[in-house]
């Protein structure tokens, strides 16, 4: 009898467990994005791919490839070499997420846009592993790879089409101190 008299207690105590309190309400009316596994989310820009390549993109890779003609001479411009590098590779795959653009869903789903995006961040990598080993060669190599992949891409998705009516700085690449 004893046992059946823990064994009611046990339900019963697991049975409130179970029963939501306040706290547990107010989590359940919190916004699905929280409560969904990052693997299952779809995450999109918050501007187009346009916009990202104009702010992000042509301003690193044009420094890059002047770079290729008259090389860092200085460690302050290796550095900001190096600093556009990153922003090279990190933009390929950025904008393999479609933002708000009218053709960027359509790209973003297309597989020659994704290699063609591959192909610039692993330009943008051969051209960090140059300016970190501060190899005019290898950023000579990289800035035309980096110009191919870039070609290639505006010639299937964007011919004819510049900035999209994006300002541009016209402040860059910067001019050496």
């Amino acid at each position: 009898m004893r046992a059946l008299t823990y064994a009611a207690v046990f339900v019963a105590a697991s049975l409130a467990a179970c029963t939501p309190q306040a706290a547990d309400t107010e989590k359940a009316a919190a916004p699905v994005a929280e409560t969904v596994p990052a693997a299952t989310r779809v995450i999109t820009l918050p501007v187009s791919i346009n916009a990202a390549m104009v702010a992000l993109v042509d301003h690193a890779s044009e420094p890059l490839w002047l770079d290729a003609y008259e090389p860092p001479k200085t460690e302050m411009r290796w550095l900001e070499a190096e600093y556009n590098a990153y922003q090279m590779a990190v933009g390929g795959k950025l904008i393999q997420l479609a933002g708000t653009g009218p053709n960027d869903a359509d790209w973003v789903a297309d597989p020659e846009w994704i290699r063609m995006a591959d192909e610039m961040s692993a330009a943008g990598m051969d051209a960090l592993n140059a300016t970190k080993a501060r190899s005019v060669a290898m950023l000579n190599s990289a800035g035309d790879r980096l110009v191919a992949a870039c070609e290639a891409c505006h010639k299937q998705f964007k011919p004819g089409l510049t900035s999209m009516g994006i300002y541009k700085s016209p402040n860059y690449p910067p001019k050496e101190n």
